[in-house]
């Protein structure tokens, strides 16, 4: 992949922050479809970062316990403009979601029941980020199998996304998901493969 030259390619980084929106505004709707109370997103993020600073924290006003040793569900995407898609989740965020899912409190689920519940959340919510994704740009966009990650989150995503991109600079897009309260929150990123150019189907 060609390191991102953000001087040169300005509109279409926009395109993209708009496509992240786009499959963020699914997500929400999908995530507030799941807790029986109305979700939304925050107007995503863009960070351009060199390999060195891959590791750099995501947006600095993330709400609540997001800041705090958040849960990932990763997924590799192909087709489209490839890349990363993670969902961080807060710790409460998993726990209502996990009771929802497995139909008990939380703390009596087992460990690999929960983890289990998490994949197929994170299988759910970003099957409607990409669907959005495939819609827009009108071709096929596939994620991976799921990658859970319990501890450290942001820096097993950060792993993810140096593995696949090596010493190249990338582009980071980060959209907060959140119920009205801002009990209840995750956190969407977006590290595409490439970023231009862009010829959706039809217009953003």
């Amino acid at each position: 992949m060609s390191a991102i030259a953000p001087d040169s390619l300005a509109a279409d980084v926009d395109r993209v922050r708009e496509l992240t929106s786009i499959g963020a505004g699914h997500a929400a709707n999908a995530l507030g479809r799941m807790l029986g109370r109305t979700c939304r997103m925050r107007v995503p993020t863009v960070r351009v970062l060199q390999a060195e600073r891959i590791h750099a924290p995501f947006v600095a006003d993330v709400r609540g316990d997001l800041r705090h040793d958040p849960v990932g569900v990763f997924f590799e995407v192909e087709g489209g403009l490839g890349g990363v898609l993670a969902l961080l989740l807060s710790a409460r965020t998993c726990g209502e979601l996990v009771t929802q899912l497995v139909g008990r409190p939380a703390a009596e689920v087992a460990a690999d029941t929960a983890a289990s519940a998490l994949r197929e959340l994170g299988n759910i919510l970003v099957s409607h980020v990409v669907s959005a994704m495939a819609d827009t740009l009108g071709e096929a966009v596939l994620p991976s199998v799921p990658l859970l990650a319990t501890e450290d989150a942001p820096g097993a995503f950060a792993s993810l996304v140096a593995t696949r991109h090596g010493d190249h600079s990338v582009l980071r897009i980060e959209t907060e998901i959140s119920d009205r309260a801002g009990d209840l929150s995750a956190l969407l990123v977006f590290v595409p493969d490439r970023v231009g150019p862009i010829a959706p189907s039809r217009a953003f």
